[in-house]
């Protein structure tokens, strides 16, 4: 069973819309109803959760009454911070879905409204065989490390540098694993597969498709309208 878990309860400061950034309209309809498709078009994904910010239950409820997703089996209310909204995906599994030996589960922000069904059925066939796998892009960009007055001390090597995204797709047994010890611990990784690399565990990169980035700027946005009007 592959299990994709869409969050989109975050706030979305950066965006400065005044509301949830995934209820921002792109091609017609929210933000969110792009990277929901995505999982509902493909053959590998079997069940889907959404998990969103409390109070906000009703709304995400009205846009799939109005933009179906079939394979959504319920809508959950997130934590406070996008680690505990992943874990709460992940308790849901485990308290409401069997036989979960061999699942795999995907989580992906719902402001990442073009990743492709190539993108995901290669980190799942990477997950199933390596534990952990994520989709990334490699880093373009000179980087530069400074110090704490901002004057630099010298350039990274970037040939090994990839900036991640998502879906980010871990094994059942490894995610409830790794999330559960983090909780413990009250560690707070940067991403879902930190928490994996924590316990030893390999992940395995995956190449990014180009227009697979999260959508966290108004500039974000405006480029996401002008790839979703060349994709349609």
């Amino acid at each position: 069973m592959n299990i994709a878990i869409v969050l989109a309860s975050g706030v979305g400061q950066r965006m400065r819309a005044g509301k949830n950034k995934t209820l921002i309209t792109l091609g017609g309809k929210p933000l969110i109803c792009h990277a929901l498709e995505n999982f509902q078009k493909a053959q590998l994904i079997d069940k889907i959760i959404l998990v969103v910010k409390a109070g906000e239950e009703k709304i995400f409820t009205r846009i799939l009454a109005k933009h179906p997703a079939k394979k959504v089996t319920a809508i959950i209310v997130g934590g406070r911070e996008r680690q505990d909204s992943a874990y709460n995906g992940v308790r849901f599994v485990q308290e409401n879905f069997k036989n979960l030996k061999d699942a795999v589960v995907l989580f992906h922000n719902g402001a990442n409204p073009f990743v492709t069904q190539i993108e995901i059925q290669a980190v799942i066939e990477a997950a199933q065989k390596n534990g952990a796998a994520v989709v990334a892009h490699k880093t373009k960009d000179t980087i530069r490390q400074v110090d704490k007055k901002m004057f630099s001390l010298g350039v990274v090597e970037r040939s090994n540098l990839w900036n991640m995204q998502t879906p980010q797709v871990i094994r059942f047994p490894l995610a409830l694993k790794a999330f559960s010890q983090a909780s413990q611990d009250n560690f707070l990784g940067t991403d879902d597969v930190s928490l994996v690399e924590r316990l030893g565990k390999k992940v395995q990169i995956i190449e990014a498709s180009e227009n697979n980035f999260k959508v966290t700027t108004p500039i974000d946005l405006e480029l996401a309208k002008i790839i979703w009007r060349k994709l349609n």
